[in-house]
């Protein structure tokens, strides 16, 4: 297949790309996306609809009121999206307010009149799904992606290994005791495939259950 052009609207997804040996193939990218550093330069593709500059708690308050209006967060630049001429845009449907929604992309692809890209929309709740969406963007691409998977597979087995043979940890109430914390005001702890990581490297995480979403927290239970 010719050389795809590819716009990733998530950090997630453009490292994915690059782990697939692409990179040279991003044509566009999102306001948040900076690695690998070659893209950091490549025309941006999306804005919050909110400044993004302050407390924890003032950004938060300015997300809820966007949504409490029936209102996206972010925007798509779809003058970029035109010129660039995409055959493939890559986002997500995981979260409304961590990047563009699949709906989002959908509405603004569809005006597009010089192109008709493949959408992609990536959606891992576990570790697991993410080896599997990882495969399905090697599959549209047109790539190889068990290699990728594999490297990745193991490097997690040689954590694992390590710390099962570790005879420091020897029962669960021993364990470490994590708090992953997503956001800070108010209080978040970070879900599906983080208890997973953590539950690797030999801990026990605290708050987040594998596989749901990041659960809000009182500052009480944390203390």
């Amino acid at each position: 297949m010719n050389q795809p052009r590819i716009i990733s609207l998530i950090p997630s997804a453009t490292e994915i790309v690059a782990l697939l040996g692409l990179t040279d193939a991003i044509v566009g990218r999102s306001h948040e996306c900076d690695y690998p550093p070659e893209i950091q330069n490549l025309p941006v593709c999306t804005q919050p609809k909110f400044n993004p500059e302050g407390t924890s708690r003032e950004i938060h308050n300015r997300v809820t009121e966007l949504l409490q209006n029936a209102l996206s967060v972010y925007k798509v630049e779809i003058d970029t999206l035109e010129k660039l001429q995409p055959t493939h845009i890559i986002t997500q449907a995981q979260c409304e307010v961590c990047a563009c929604s699949l709906t989002e992309v959908e509405q603004a692809v569809s005006t597009l009149v010089n192109s008709k890209p493949e959408i992609i929309s990536l959606q891992p709740n576990l570790l697991a799904e993410i080896w599997t969406d990882i495969q399905r963007v090697a599959d549209a691409l047109g790539v190889d992606g068990k290699s990728a998977i594999d490297l990745l597979q193991s490097r997690i087995d040689a954590i694992t290994s390590q710390t099962q043979a570790s005879s420091i940890i020897t029962t669960k109430e021993r364990l470490p005791k994590v708090a992953c914390i997503e956001w800070i005001e108010p209080l978040m702890a970070a879900g599906n495939w983080i208890p997973e990581l953590v539950a690797m490297a030999g801990g026990s995480s605290l708050f987040g259950i594998v596989g749901e979403h990041s659960p809000w927290l009182k500052w009480e239970s944390l203390v």
